[in-house]
């Protein structure tokens, strides 16, 4: 059984990586972002998602309050809202499309929520991904597990 949550992000300032379809510029953001110092500070603080408007993929970091150096990338308003969350093997497409398949049904039946669209919702959201465990866990078990976000407004 899929334990599904919701949560609530608010609107944050957030540096986004642009497109990275090259595997330099992935590498170059995640170098970026994981120097800076975020022991006492929000998590998570980075996601992805592919765009489907620019089509590209794209990663948002949560910029630190008092937090300049943004590595020359661009600084955005991330418009946060209601997102249903479960977690996924990372990197198995079978299982992060299993995922969103039984996210969607749960919200469909839950009778409070429904998924976001371009008519219902005024901000423009896609399907997030976030990495949870550390790399040590991918190094003992072989992969990583990552939270899917699937935005969600209330009816």
């Amino acid at each position: 059984m899929e334990r599904i949550r919701v949560i609530e992000i608010p609107p944050l300032k957030v540096v986004n990586s642009g497109n990275l379809s090259a595997m330099e510029d992935f590498e170059a953001f995640d170098q970026w972002w994981s120097s800076i110092n975020v022991r006492h500070y929000i998590t998570p603080r980075d996601f992805m998602w592919y765009n489907d408007k620019q089509r590209y993929l794209e990663w948002f970091f949560a910029l630190p309050e008092g937090h300049e150096d943004t590595g020359g990338y661009e600084v955005v308003d991330f418009p946060g809202g209601l997102y249903a969350v479960a977690a996924s093997k990372d990197a198995e497409e079978e299982a992060i499309e299993e995922t969103k398949a039984s996210i969607r049904s749960w919200v469909e039946a839950s009778g409070c929520f429904e998924l976001s669209t371009n008519e219902n919702d005024p901000a423009e959201r896609y399907v997030m991904t976030h990495v949870t465990t550390p790399k040590i866990f991918k190094e003992k078990m072989g992969y990583h597990l990552s939270d899917i976000f699937v935005p969600i407004i209330a009816k």
